[in-house]
């Protein structure tokens, strides 16, 4: 249904942003159903060549979509709460881990972040600044090729970390035992 949802998609443009996410075949059917309610053809594929031959149809289609504009955006918001909801969770997931790792007695646990935390500083420091100044110098020094990957997987963990300390700093209602 989805790929006839989106040759619908040209009668009636609106529809092409609730075609995301796990609900999307839902709503699919849905304008699937409605195109075929206006048309009178069973067939999908006649249906999108029955409004393609007749404007009036095609006029017709996109008021009956407008009228269910309401149903359907209902659908696809609750794909957008479901995605906020896992995104939720997953944040307090790693907000618990984080915190777990802080009240840690073990040094190496509670240490972990903060030492990735300059080790990604230093080497932002010397891929950035240190090296380009030793090519001025010494121009046959290659520049080394750090792949992004890299840079978002250090900076996503401590962008996550940073964020959540930093909270912890600004508010002395949320307890913390001073490591960091």
């Amino acid at each position: 249904m989805l790929p006839i949802a989106l040759a619908l998609a040209q009668f009636a443009p609106m529809i092409a942003g609730w075609l995301g996410g796990p609900k999307a075949e839902q709503v699919a059917g849905k304008v699937v159903g409605i195109a075929q309610q206006v048309t009178g053809q069973s067939s999908p594929d006649a249906t999108v060549a029955a409004l393609a031959a007749d404007p009036n149809l095609a006029f017709q289609f996109q008021k009956a979509v407008l009228d269910q504009q309401a149903h359907l955006a209902d659908v696809a918001a609750d794909v957008t709460k479901a995605e906020l909801a896992a995104d939720t969770a997953n944040t307090a997931a790693v907000n618990e881990t984080m915190q777990a790792e802080s009240k840690s007695d073990h040094w190496p646990t509670y240490s972990w972040r903060p030492f990735v935390g300059f080790c990604f500083g230093f080497a932002w420091i010397g891929a950035y600044f240190i090296i380009p100044i030793l090519r001025g110098w010494w121009p046959q020094i290659a520049q080394p090729a750090i792949p992004p990957e890299a840079w978002i997987a250090i900076g996503g963990v401590l962008g996550v970390a940073s964020f959540f300390r930093g909270r912890m700093q600004a508010d002395p209602r949320i307890p913390t035992d001073n490591r960091g």
